[in-house]
Parts: structure tokens; C-alpha cells; sequence
């Protein structure tokens, strides 16, 4: 046999090999298996759903979900992503008040454990699928804990005006009966949920003392005793002010008793004879009243100004 004749079947299964190799890698690049605790949510391939087929203006497409198996997901086609199936466990706490304006209501303070996960009932899936892809464990505790605070509290304050020594296994029941609804609708699903603690918020623990009590000052006394605190500040800023005018008008007092030129020259004043008909006339300066000493040269000069 001529070898020239084995060179076209060497190369074609050659070519064979090579193809399957590489169609082999490609498949196992591209191929997605997902665990059993993972929901693989696949979009971008799939048909309109019947019920909006008819309308040329909205096309809508439900997502392939798989869980537990695998598929091949080409990049060129399709788009995923994942939720996660394990539960979550969250810690909630819930300030409570019944009148929150009053200042002699002392608000509860409750405390709850709460643990959800995405089950995989198809319609549960298709609803995290639509409200929680893409969402973090972080945002998902966020999420529930939202949910809790906004409906937690009127169900416990109904649950303790009826009754003050309720039992918190039947206050927790009744906290996730009223949750479970919410939550169920954003598709997830309330495993438990229980009261860890319920405490009146603003009775503080005394340890020391074995016992517990309210603070013993008032909004008004607090709100009195700033006032007064106002008022004496404002009495040391004015009584600051007055020592510092007094000091500085000392200052200038001294200031001209030292310097006599400051003073005007008067004539010497005349003793007053008792014996005639009327004293002596005393000079005035514009009509001001001033005491009078003796100069250096026996002039008189006036020792301060008793003018206004």
C-alpha cells in the first residue's frame, strides 16, 4: 500500500480529534452544575410566556431556574446568577411605644432571632428570583430586619394590653404569623422566630443594688436648672463689664492727678466773711459742680469733675 494514500484519512482523523478536544473544552468551560444549596437563575434564551404573547408592546420572559443539577450556558446566549438556598440568621431589635409624644410612656424594648431561607417551591422561587437576585447576605438581613421593625410593634403592644405577663413563646408565634405574609411575598420563608428579650428601654439594670428604677430627674427640673444657669452666666458677664469700667475710670483719675495741666488755671478763691451781707461769688465752669485743691503755684485747681 502506498503511504501517499494514508496521509487523507491520517487527517481527517486528526481533525476529528481536534475537534472533539476542543469542542470537549468549550462544554466544559461554559458548563454550569449548580450545588443543591444554590438556585441557578438563567435568563436571556428562553420564550415569552404565554400569557403576554399576545401583546407586541411587552415581552415577557420567565427565567429558567435550576437547582441541584447543571446546564450549558453559552455565554453568547444566556446570562446567570445565583441565590443562595441556606437559611440566614438574623438578630432584630424593636423599640415599641404606644405614644411615643408622651414622655411618662416608657417605650418596650424587644429583641427577636429570626431564621429565613429561600425554599424551592417553584412560585417561592420565581419570587426571590424577581426580589432578591443580585442581593447580598448583608442586604438580605437588612431586608428582613425592615420587615420585622414594621410590623412587630403593634402586634406586641396589642399582645400586652391584653395581657402584661404574656408568654413569649406566644408572643413570638404571634410576631411571625404577622411577618410570615411579608416576607413570603418578597419569597422567603420564615423557619423560626423568637423573643430573646423584653425589657422596658428606659429601666436601667442596678446591678449593685439588686433592683431597677427610673431616673429620679425631671424634663422640668433639667430644663429649670439650664435656665438658671443662663441667667447667673449673663449676671457674671455684666458684673465683668462694670468692674472693668470702674477700673479703667481709676486709671484716668490718677492719670490726671499726676498731670496738672490737665486742669485749668482758676483765680484763688476769696474765705467767706460771715460778717458781710453776702458771701463771695464762686466761679463755675459751664454750670459744673467740682471739688477744688491748691496747685503747685497756690493756684486752686479741681480735684474731679462731678459733671454728669
Amino acid at each position: 500500500m502506498d503511504f501517499a494514500d494514508l496521509v487523507l484519512p491520517a487527517a481527517a482523523l486528526g481533525a476529528l480529534a481536534a475537534g472533539a478536544y476542543l469542542s470537549w473544552q468549550v462544554y466544559r468551560r461554559y458548563y454550569r452544575a449548580v450545588p443543591p444549596n444554590r438556585a441557578l437563575v438563567v435568563y436571556g434564551a428562553s420564550r415569552p410566556s404565554s400569557a403576554a404573547s399576545g401583546d407586541r408592546q411587552i415581552d415577557v420572559r420567565t427565567p429558567r431556574i435550576i437547582v441541584g443539577g447543571g446546564v450549558f450556558l453559552p455565554p453568547w446566549r444566556h446570562g446567570a446568577d445565583s441565590l443562595s438556598l441556606a437559611p440566614i440568621d438574623v438578630e432584630a431589635r424593636v423599640s415599641i411605644s404606644s405614644n411615643p409624644t408622651d414622655p411618662a410612656d416608657v417605650p418596650w424594648e424587644a429583641r427577636f432571632a429570626v431564621q429565613v431561607k429561600i425554599p424551592t417551591e417553584p412560585r417561592m422561587l420565581q419570587a426571590a428570583a424577581e426580589s432578591l437576585l443580585g442581593r447580598s447576605d448583608p442586604e438580605l438581613r437588612a431586608l428582613v430586619i425592615r420587615v420585622v421593625e414594621a410590623v412587630a410593634p403593634a402586634v406586641v403592644l396589642r399582645e400586652l394590653a391584653a395581657d402584661p405577663k404574656t408568654p413569649w413563646d406566644r408572643l413570638a408565634a404571634e410576631v411571625q404569623a404577622a411577618v410570615a405574609p411579608e416576607l413570603v411575598a418578597l419569597g422567603l420563608e420564615v423557619r423560626t422566630l423568637s423573643v430573646v428579650q423584653l425589657r422596658r428601654a428606659s429601666v436601667p439594670e442596678r446591678p449593685d443594688l439588686g433592683m431597677t428604677g427610673p431616673a429620679p430627674l425631671s424634663r422640668d427640673l433639667l430644663w429649670a436648672s439650664g435656665d438658671l444657669g443662663v441667667r447667673l452666666r449673663s449676671a457674671e458677664l455684666r458684673l465683668d463689664r462694670t468692674e472693668r469700667s470702674l477700673g479703667l475710670l481709676g486709671a484716668e483719675v490718677m492719670r490726671l492727678g499726676r498731670d496738672s495741666s490737665q486742669f485749668p488755671v482758676l483765680p484763688t478763691l476769696q474765705p467767706y466773711d460771715s460778717t458781710g451781707d453776702e458771701p463771695p461769688a464762686r466761679p463755675s465752669l459751664g454750670g459744673s459742680s467740682r471739688a477744688e485743691g491748691r496747685g503747685p503755684n497756690g493756684a486752686t485747681r479741681p480735684l474731679l469733675d462731678t459733671e454728669g
